[in-house]
């Protein structure tokens, strides 16, 4: 999976299927707090939602790292659920007009 990011047509993505998409919404999602707040994954999608719709691409810590990056935006992604850190983030990726979310609600039990 690889991102691109083509003039004045937002963040484009390439799923693992080959086949690119606006990213439109992002939900950091971490484990439990009984599991630990470790981060889980973050999903892509290529609506404006990111509740009730399937997600577009699911990408683990560093290829979210380098998508925030190629996006401009400079602060870390926590490695443990911080809502703090992580509203931080969703304000600045919701400025770029993506829809931005995040929760611990991950069971992986």
């Amino acid at each position: 999976m690889k991102y691109v990011k083509p003039l004045n047509e937002g963040i484009r993505y390439v799923d693992r299927a080959g086949k690119p998409f606006n990213i439109k919404g992002i939900n950091f999602i971490y484990t439990e707090p009984g599991q630990g707040n470790r981060f889980y994954g973050t999903s892509l999608y290529d609506v404006k939602k990111t509740a009730n719709v399937g997600k577009r691409s699911k990408i683990g810590f560093d290829a979210t790292e380098a998508l925030l990056k190629s996006m401009g935006i400079r602060d870390s992604l926590p490695m443990r659920y911080d809502s703090n850190q992580l509203d931080k983030i969703c304000k600045l990726i919701t400025k770029k007009g993506i829809i931005c979310d995040h929760g611990d609600y991950m069971d992986v039990s």
